[in-house]
């Protein structure tokens, strides 16, 4: 149960996938090897699934091609299963198991080059809990809310060797896809990863189901779902290119709520393909599932989804476009092993807040990554920790995987707006069908931008923490001009100490606004900016590229703690969810403190009476999550800043 509570505790609207947090205790990342010894080339299943209980029967035969010279022993994946017999280009083998894994004493010696093909029988059998991987299975009626017997794979990170042996790793991709074929009573329907090729009904009153995928899978992405599926399909039309179609299989007595709330995966789609290119499979769809112990999960041309999704709210259409945009991002390529998975969430969730963008406005965008952003601060405060190669436990950690990640993903198209999404085209041409490292996505970035990006990679994937910005600035009279001065500092720790990310302020006038670009070279970094008209106020980071934290002050740092210069105000924390406003008055008079919202309607006046001078603190209780703008005016100044309210 304890279990349960802590998938549990991470769903929320937005925690889209809910993962596998915590891996079993004995396993570990598994670093890609250059040096495996043999290819696998393809998986053709036969599987015999009985629908009345959690078990499994079934045969794999694994086709392989050596990789080095004299091979006479081929080590693959199986956790829980029984093995029944093994067989190695017809001839019988002896194996050996060993933790999870599946030793093959090959009958033959077979040289670079060579393929050779491995034949496991094999069967399976678990009771029914209310937590499954690998292979999952529900009785009708397990609950008020099972409708329908209903079986399916469930086998990220590494629980494809739960229901069928396996090389378990991302980094040996099948090369040539799978094959499953699925036999069960004949009132269940079968769906899986490619294109249904066949469909036998069998004297025994058995269904066979064949499904064919084509392209080169991981094993953690081959799947296949059983239930009393109702089917439909929807279109994709692109402006250039073959149709796509969508496939969904989904319980009858939820297909009208279903093609409701399905109805915007080709919305997302034609998102994807503007900004990805085409879409890279032959078919897309959805199975959806209950029970189910996550959110979504992203099989290769065959998105599992729970049953909550039949709510077409807008939660969930984001994850619709989170796991399809897997199908580019993790599928078409994919990390080349654990330690590398932020690329595969990061690409995901950065989409998805596209989509926010696309279908609800920019202001929508900017809530959702500042969420995010809160949400990534609170992890680290928890456990700081690089991004790559998280530690035990932390591979699907909502706040690093996720959000970090799909922050770096916007960072890196702040530094050449041009030409991000011609980096994230290159970067799927390179790699399309194959793996990826975070090696590999540096060099094609830095490619395309002309410019060497190891500096970014260093400072924001393998070492840890954010920048911490205090800017202090003063706007004093120069000749017949003004001159802005600004001292930018770095405060964080257990972190770097400098992250060179250039930043923007905008520079308020009393007759127009100018947003400047500075580099970070130092912390301190002293700019200085010369205006026809005073500086009224300053923005740091106005368009919210930066995952940051940072204080604005106004005066010379050596005083301004001390001597208050200016009447100025600033958020205790922004975004936030219950804003509060903290403001300095420095000479008695009239002050009013007043909240817009984006169209200039006033949402609330905060303060508006004869102050004294000193410092004050004000909370803006059940204000609706949104960007406003809050304004400040005292008889000597007036200043705006911008605050966004996340809920």
């Amino acid at each position: 149960m304890l279990l349960i509570l802590l998938l549990c505790t991470q769903w929320g609207a937005d925690n889209l996938e809910a993962k596998y947090f915590q891996p079993r205790p004995d396993c570990r990342f598994q670093r890609a090897e250059s040096t495996h010894s043999f290819n696998v080339l393809k998986y053709e299943l036969d599987l015999n699934v009985p629908m009345t209980e959690r078990s499994i029967q079934g045969i794999n035969t694994i086709l392989c091609r050596s990789r080095e010279d004299g091979l006479n022993t081929a080590v693959l994946h199986s956790y829980t299963l029984t093995i029944d017999s093994i067989l190695v280009d017809g001839a019988a083998a002896t194996y050996a198991t060993s933790g999870e894994s599946l030793i093959i004493n090959l009958p033959y010696i077979y040289n670079t080059d060579d393929s050779f093909s491995i034949h496991i029988g094999y069967h399976g059998s678990w009771s029914v809990t209310s937590y499954q991987t690998g292979f999952v299975y529900y009785p009708k009626y397990y609950n008020s809310n099972t409708y329908h017997s209903i079986a399916y794979t469930l086998a990220e990170p590494w629980d494809g060797r739960r229901w069928m042996p396996c090389y378990d790793e991302p980094y040996d991709k099948a090369d040539y896809g799978c094959v499953i074929t699925v036999t069960v009573p004949d009132t269940f329907i079968v769906c899986a990863n490619g294109e249904l090729i066949d469909v036998t009904n069998n004297p025994d009153t058995t269904i066979t189901y064949v499904w064919q995928e084509n392209y080169p899978i991981a094993t953690y992405l081959m799947h296949f779902g059983a239930s009393r599926f109702a089917v439909w399909s929807d279109w994709f039309v692109p402006t250039s290119g073959d149709s796509v179609e969508t496939r969904h299989f989904v319980w009858p007595e939820d297909s009208a709520q279903a093609v409701s709330a399905l109805s915007d995966v080709v919305v997302s789609m034609a998102l994807l393909d503007s900004m990805y290119g085409p879409y890279p499979f032959d078919r897309y769809g959805h199975d959806v599932v209950y029970p189910y112990a996550w959110g979504g999960m992203e099989h290769q041309e065959n998105t599992t989804m729970h049953r909550n999704i039949i709510s077409g709210s807008h939660s969930w259409k984001r994850i619709i476009a989170h796991e399809l945009a897997h199908q580019w991002w993790g599928d078409m390529v994919t990390c080349v092993d654990f330690r590398d998975i932020w690329l595969n969430e990061g690409c995901a969730t950065y989409s998805d807040a596209n989509y926010d963008w696309y279908t609800m406005g920019f202001s929508s965008f900017v809530i959702t990554m500042q969420s995010r952003a809160q949400d990534y601060f609170q992890a680290d405060a928890s456990w700081r920790h690089p991004l790559y190669d998280p530690p035990p436990g932390q591979m699907f950690n909502w706040g690093y995987t996720y959000c970090k990640a799909s922050w770096i993903m916007h960072m890196l198209r702040f530094l050449d707006q041009d030409n991000f999404f011609t980096a994230m085209q290159a970067y799927r041409d390179s790699l399309d069908y194959g793996t990826a490292s975070t090696e590999d996505m540096k060099m094609v970035f830095s490619s395309v931008y002309g410019t060497d990006l190891t500096w970014f990679f260093d400072e924001w994937v393998y070492d840890q923490g954010y920048p911490e910005y205090d800017i202090f600035w003063y706007c004093t009279p120069s000749g017949g001009n003004y001159l802005t001065s600004i001292n930018i500092y770095q405060t964080q720790t257990n972190a770097p100490a400098v992250f060179h990310m250039p930043v923007q302020i905008l520079l308020h006038t009393t007759s127009s606004d100018t947003l400047v670009n500075i580099p970070i070279n130092n912390s301190p970094e002293y700019v200085e900016f010369t205006t026809s008209d005073s500086v009224t106020s300053i923005e740091f980071d106005p368009d919210y590229w930066l995952l940051k934290k940072y204080q604005i002050y106004y005066g010379i740092e050596e005083y301004v703690n001390n001597t208050p210069l200016y009447n100025d105000f600033s958020f205790s924390s922004n975004p936030t969810q219950k804003p509060e406003i903290r403001f300095v008055v420095n000479q008695i008079g009239e002050v009013r403190l007043t909240l817009y919202d984006i169209s200039g309607r006033i949402c609330a006046i905060v303060h508006n009476a004869l102050t004294e001078p000193g410092y004050y603190s004000t909370r803006v209780n059940q204000l609706p999550a949104g960007v406003y703008f809050c304004k400040m005016e005292t008889p000597v100044n007036e200043r705006v800043k911008k605050l966004v309210v996340i809920k």
